[in-house]
């Protein structure tokens, strides 16, 4: 019995603590969830301004988290690539009816701090608009190869997904 017993204790301490752990789960993650909604909704004002509703639409690809139509018809892709870190870069970016980078912007970002982080430049991002091909835009930012790199791959998967959408409908 005394073998046993140590056993019995820890499945049972075991068994309250996964109980806690998902009262505390079902609890919170419908605010996880509509936080989560929330930022990005900020991020889509900020980037694209005030004044549009956005609604949300299928992914082309699995490599797109979401899409998103304005009210005047611009697709804003929801994109997470790796730079110098896997899945560094979480950005927007907006492609309007004449199939060209309306705007971007990046909603998270672990690059290396001063170098990696430098994408998130205004000028840098400002290089993209108007492209219809990412190769059109900036050149890579010296010393955040990676991080240019994986911006540019969004743009791309972005402008793709654009075209594949385009010819299906």
């Amino acid at each position: 019995m005394q073998k046993i017993l140590p056993s019995l204790v820890l499945t049972l301490v075991c068994a309250v603590v996964c109980g806690l752990l998902a009262a505390a789960n079902a609890v919170t993650k419908d605010k996880i969830a509509q936080a989560e909604a929330q930022k990005v909704q900020d991020s889509l004002t900020a980037v694209f301004g005030d004044g549009r509703t956005y609604t949300e639409t299928s992914s082309p690809n699995e490599d797109i988290t979401a899409v998103y139509e304005s009210n005047d018809g611009v697709l804003i892709f929801d994109i997470t690539v790796s730079g110098y870190n896997k899945d560094g870069i979480r950005a927007l970016i907006g492609i309007a009816q004449d199939g060209t980078v309306e705007n971007l912007g990046i909603v998270s970002i672990s690059e290396t701090a001063g170098l990696g982080t430098k994408i998130n430049d205004k000028a840098f991002l400002s290089g993209y608009i108007g492209a219809a091909d990412a190769a059109e835009g900036p050149d890579a930012i010296t010393g955040a190869t990676y991080s240019s790199n994986g911006l540019r791959h969004a743009v791309e998967l972005a402008l793709d997904a654009y075209q594949t959408m385009k010819e299906a409908a």
